[in-house]
């Protein structure tokens, strides 16, 4: 499986969580943006707080999107891989993971926006409705592709589920929930740089 784009959301801790503040994260991404403090290139911020249950706000770049997104009624940290030739699923995933590790850390860190995230609740979006249609044969060989992957990174003591249903207009979607994970840091670590 070769998709064109994936995404992967963590989750803010605690959950359910409190209201997210996200006028702090604008500076917080255009400051990003003048370091080059996260992987990928980084072109824009756009501020979408207006929308409800929307993308909150978005730090644009050319090969990775960041953005603390409200969707779904769970605020987090999506990122979304595009730009990478075609590995396959597993790798652009690693890559994405990885970034998307990296990037939960440097918000942590930075501590401007006051957020934590749950590094052991994910979800994985495989954004190509084409390559990987939202139906139980391709959640089972994306789970199968991305097994070794998830095991490398929470070892056995992780479980997926088929996040977006059965419903064929949502992207295919698989959450990632595992006990005791480590943190952004050292989970990123363990994934090397994204390619």
């Amino acid at each position: 499986m070769n998709p064109q784009r994936v995404a992967c959301k963590l989750f803010v801790h605690p959950d359910p969580t409190p209201e997210v503040e996200l006028s702090p994260f604008i500076g917080l991404f255009h400051r990003f943006i003048q370091e080059q403090a996260l992987d990928g290139l980084l072109i824009d911020v756009a501020d979408y707080a207006h929308v409800p249950d929307g993308p909150g706000v978005l730090l644009v770049g050319h090969d990775f999107d960041y953005g603390m997104d409200l969707g779904g009624g769970r605020a987090g940290l999506l990122t979304t891989r595009k730009r990478y030739g075609k590995p396959a699923l597993a790798e652009a995933v690693r890559g994405l993971l990885a970034a998307a590790l990296r990037a939960a850390d440097a918000i942590e860190r930075d501590g401007a926006a006051g957020v934590r995230f749950a590094t052991g609740a994910l979800v994985i979006q495989v954004i190509d409705r084409l390559a990987a249609p939202n139906d139980a044969a391709t959640y089972e060989r994306a789970v199968a592709e991305l097994s070794p992957l998830l095991t490398e990174l929470y070892g056995e003591k992780h479980e997926v589920a088929h996040a977006s249903g059965a419903d064929p207009r949502q992207v295919l979607a698989i959450s990632v929930t595992a006990r005791d994970a480590a943190s952004a840091s050292e989970l990123a670590e363990r994934l090397g740089r994204a390619g």
